[in-house]
């Protein structure tokens, strides 16, 4: 009993919670926004007519007036310069057109438009039939009885049908507008629409807030295929480093499995991404997910980072002890931590940056270069910069017989490690060009066919640059091959025995 009195309790004290926030909001905003105009330079009556405001010839009330820093965009919340607006629909109720008088509202191009020359003309914002109180339906004129006014909610705009045939919506003398006890929204604007080329007719158009529908075609399940064969070759590195003592006790081969890692989990999650649907996702899943993966792929080019700086010191003949490695490559991993969390938690535009109609970037802004790109850009410039220096370096070092063996393994790894981050570079850059493209073209996609084919060349970049021109690798496993060819030669049976 006690427990659900608790409950109770509890959950009364979040309605007056909310009740108290609803009186604030309405204290700060005393109506809808859809409900507002903007009369900021409208003249002030001042204490005569206790500052009230006139605007159109129309006295509002100066408890119907507030100051906004916000505007409504296709339904989204847009900080905007503070203003005043006022509460014209509450002074009488307020109509609303989509285009000016003489236009209509084109729903394929999303624009008021003119009406062509052979189509009759449309018709006029001044009369319209309205269903009055007392039941009779009249074509009045409308500035009688309302604030009318143009404007446009969103930008993609709808009108109902049923059986490929508009309805018949009443506008009532309240302001409502209504078709068999339905009631339109209010977030609306009338529009007349043509009739099978001959007449017009007015209809109330609703937003349409733009949806990005989830697709799982070829392309989808290409760049999973290519980020599969990428994952597999990154294993494969990180077999071999794990394999191959010299490197499995370096710190240059920490580092390289530490990236091989954060690419394979990083990869894992855009696949999962990729092929699954974020209306089966939570909501919590929806943001945690792309925040992981996010960590994984931007540590991953901050490890590179910390390769070259690495490989700089070396050739200064600073040796890494384990403090100084992880003083320096802990921070990393919390810098990329912290910043996937911020991420996570971001909105941009006034909505969430993931957690939206996708659960990753949204291709329909430049969120992904602001998040994602720019840090991998800042990643590559700091490895750049220690690559030239570390070139410098080796200009100046004069040629000592006793050190030509360290030199040789520092540089074999100095080559190969470059041949890697270039082509990495290379294969990102081909991502923020193909995303660059798409958005240009208004494709609702970060994906393209380059993108899927760098994405498996970044796997064999990999193996050919990490494993293929690694010289220790390479002598570990010309080492094993020695080995089985001895195995092989003492379990061979002469031929003579025969």
């Amino acid at each position: 009993m006690r427990t659900h009195l608790t409950a109770a309790q509890l959950v009364i004290v979040g309605c007056l919670l909310a009740m108290t926030q609803g009186i604030h909001e309405e204290a700060r905003h005393p109506c809808a926004f859809i409900d507002t105009i903007n009369i900021t330079g409208s003249y002030n009556m001042g204490s005569s007519l206790n500052n009230s405001y006139v605007h159109n010839w129309t006295v509002i009330p100066r408890e119907l007036v507030t100051a906004y820093d916000f505007v409504i965009e296709n339904g989204i919340r847009v900080p905007a310069k503070r203003h005043l607006r006022a509460c014209i629909c509450k002074l009488r109720p307020c109509v609303r057109f989509c285009c000016p008088a003489g236009q209509f509202y084109d729903l394929a191009e999303r624009s008021c438009l003119a009406a062509q020359e052979q189509l009759p003309r449309p018709p006029g914002h001044s009369h319209m039939a309205v269903h009055l109180q007392n039941g009779s339906q009249l074509d009045i004129e409308l500035r009688s009885l309302f604030s009318v006014y143009e404007e446009t909610p969103c930008d993609h705009m709808k009108a109902y049908t049923k059986d490929n045939t508009y309805l018949s919506w009443t506008l009532h003398e309240n302001g409502s507008i209504i078709h068999r006890d339905h009631l339109f929204s209010k977030h609306y604007c009338f529009s007349p629409l043509l009739i099978g080329n001959s007449s017009w007719s007015w209809q109330p158009l609703a937003c349409a807030p733009e949806k990005l529908h989830f697709v799982l075609g070829v392309r989808e399940w290409t760049y999973a295929v290519c980020l599969l064969i990428c994952i597999i070759s990154m294993f494969i590195v990180l077999i071999v480093h794990l394999l191959c003592s010299d490197m499995r006790n370096s710190f240059y081969g920490v580092a390289i499995k530490s990236y091989t890692t954060c690419v394979i989990f990083g990869y894992a999650l855009l696949a999962h991404l990729t092929l699954h649907d974020p209306a089966n996702l939570s909501t919590a899943a929806c943001r945690i997910i792309p925040s992981l993966a996010l960590l994984f792929l931007v540590l991953s080019f901050y490890i590179l980072s910390f390769i070259a700086f690495k490989l700089y010191v070396s050739f200064n003949g600073v040796v890494f002890t384990k403090p100084m490695f992880w003083l320096i490559f802990g921070p990393i991993v919390l810098i990329a931590v912290a910043w996937s969390v911020f991420v996570g938690f971001s909105y941009h535009g006034s909505r969430l940056v993931f957690g939206g109609d996708t659960c990753w970037f949204d291709p329909r802004n430049w969120s992904i270069m602001i998040y994602f790109f720019a840090p991998v850009f800042v990643a590559c410039a700091i490895s750049c910069f220690f690559y030239v220096l570390t070139l410098i370096r080796i200009s100046d070092e004069p040629d000592i017989d006793a050190e030509k063996s360290f030199e040789s393994l520092e540089k074999n790894r100095l080559k190969s490690f470059w041949k890697f981050f270039t082509y990495t570079a290379l294969t990102w850059f081909v991502c923020v060009c193909s995303f660059a493209f798409n958005h240009y073209r208004e494709e609702r996609s970060h994906l393209n066919y380059a993108v899927c084919l760098s994405t498996a060349f970044h796997g064999f970049a990999a193996l050919y640059a990490l494993i293929g021109k690694n010289q220790q690798i390479q002598n570990f496993l010309r080492r094993i091959e020695e080995n089985n060819d001895e195995d092989t030669c003492e379990n061979s049976v002469p031929m003579s025995l025969y």
